[in-house]
């Protein structure tokens, strides 16, 4: 069934111009050109979201926001705005209209495409689901020639999908070049990707950038059924939190960090929570995990990972402060996109000099990246600003030592080293962690009741009386920055 959407414009031509676009997007389109007519629609009808233009008449854009906040207060508005200029001399800003209910303000000019991302960017999962064009079997496999930098990779096995696929899925045939072997709304047919795993050897699926984050929505929602079914081995749970996590954090480092991203971080952050907190066999998982790729983005679903479970070793571990450190542990290397493009998946063993000064600086250029963020509190802030900083002094970029250091930024700073000490030197976790216990001098970066703890995240849990001390620094949170 097809999303309803009203269209309100003085522009007649731009408007029937939309309705044609977001026709052929599988939406159900109502067009109108004033004010009175946008809220008699509204009146009659139900509608997923309303794109609505600043310059309204005939009851004015204002006129219609409060005629939607008295009489629906849940409806998706976007407001179009012809002249930013003219829109800031009125004293109007997109705070205000937030206040209204406005979900979204886009200033032309735009292309279409624009108002499509920011329409899905509040589409539910149930949305989404329903919008779908559903067809019965599966549509001719297709070829096209898209340059490698519009596809988001997954690896075959791990691909899930609901019985309708909800977007494009390719193999990739060469450089810059794909086969579109599902369309979106196909049956899904595991039979026929076993075919080209099996029989054509393919490795990896491929879809749209555009669609990541559709996949993400899917995904988390799985994981969170996988999580909750005690019949699932937990390494199968981890994989699959790690397939979302590592696109989530794709999505964040490419699109930046929306309110919908974040959004959809919390519920990643819910799902590290549930499994960290109601899996009493991830510590088997733990000790021998290696199914990761040499990526910023496997490096930080990796430091998520470690970082909440040492977490859950402590007395005082909440679910709030496991979802606050693994929300600053998908975003703690952020500050890197700022940096020359080599610095995302470069190692610090094989930076210049010139490199390590630039390197870093990246704890800085994080925090300034999310410090106007309303979206994100300070703690994961200051845990972003602080994750190279070390027990013993010699961290960056400020020096802190001892108690100074916040826990849960040394925690995961403990957590990095270790994640870049096993994807760089290609070690099992227990044979990672046993190189951090015997460096003597590198081992003081961290609060001694750190290394404890971390040391029982592969032990079973049945078998460790719990402590009831906290460590030494353990103010969770310090909102100064020096």
């Amino acid at each position: 069934m097809a999303l309803k959407l009203l269209i309100v414009d003085p522009d007649e031509a731009w408007a029937n111009q939309a309705k044609k676009y977001f026709t052929d997007q599988q939406y159900e389109v109502t067009g109108v050109v004033n004010g009175k007519e946008a809220q008699l629609s509204l009146y009659n009808n139900s509608f997923f979201a309303i794109i609505i233009n600043w310059a309204t008449e005939n009851h004015s854009c204002m006129q219609v926001l409060k005629f939607i906040k008295t009489s629906s207060t849940n409806q998706r508005v976007i407001v179009v705005v012809n002249d930013k200029k003219l829109f800031e001399e009125a004293q109007m800003t997109e705070d205000k209209l937030q206040k209204l209910g406005v979900a979204e303000v886009a200033f032309k000019p735009f292309e279409m495409g624009l108002l499509k991302e920011l329409l899905e960017g509040h589409q539910s999962l149930s949305d989404l689901m329903t919008s779908v064009p559903k067809r019965e079997g599966i549509s001719d496999e297709t070829e096209v020639a898209l340059t490698d930098e519009n596809f988001s990779k997954i690896k075959i096995e791990e691909f899930y999908s609901s019985q309708a696929v909800l977007f494009d899925i390719y193999i990739k045939l060469s450089d810059n070049k794909y086969l579109k072997i599902l369309h979106t709304g196909d049956t899904f047919s595991k039979e026929r990707l076993d075919k080209y795993k099996n029989e054509k050897k393919v490795e990896a699926l491929y879809f749209h950038n555009s669609d990541r984050r559709k996949f993400i929505q899917y995904n988390n929602f799985l994981t969170k059924k996988l999580i909750d079914n005690q019949n699932v081995p937990a390494y199968n749970k981890v994989n699959i939190l790690k397939n979302v996590t590592e696109k989530f954090i794709e999505e964040a480092f490419t699109v930046g960090v929306k309110p919908q991203v974040i959004d959809q971080g919390r519920e990643v952050c819910e799902n590290v929570y549930q499994l960290v907190e109601s899996q009493p066999d991830l510590y088997s998982v733990l000790r021998s995990y290696q199914n990761f790729d040499p990526t910023a983005y496997s490096h930080a679903f990796l430091v998520t990972l470690y970082s909440t479970a040492i977490i859950k070793q402590f007395e005082w571990q909440s679910k709030a402060t496991i979802e606050t450190c693994a929300m600053a542990c998908m975003f703690h290397d952020i500050g890197k996109t700022l940096l020359p493009k080599e610095f995302i998946n470069l190692s610090q063993r094989d930076m210049t000099p010139e490199q390590l000064e630039q390197y870093k600086k990246h704890p800085e250029l994080g925090f300034q990246i999310l410090e106007n963020n309303r979206g994100l509190n300070n703690n994961i802030k200051q845990i972003i600003l602080q994750h190279h900083e070390a027990f013993d002094g010699t961290g960056f970029p400020f020096g802190k030592k001892g108690s100074k250091v916040l826990t849960l930024a040394n925690i995961v700073c403990l957590a990095d080293d270790f994640v870049h000490i096993m994807i760089d030197d290609k070690l099992q976790p227990t044979e990672a962690l046993r190189k951090i216990l015997t460096d003597k001098v590198g081992v003081k970066r961290y609060n001694s009741i750190l290394i404890e703890k971390f040391i029982k995240v592969f032990v079973d849990p049945d078998k460790i009386h719990k402590e009831q001390a906290l460590p030494s620094n353990s103010r969770i949170v310090n909102k100064k920055v020096s």
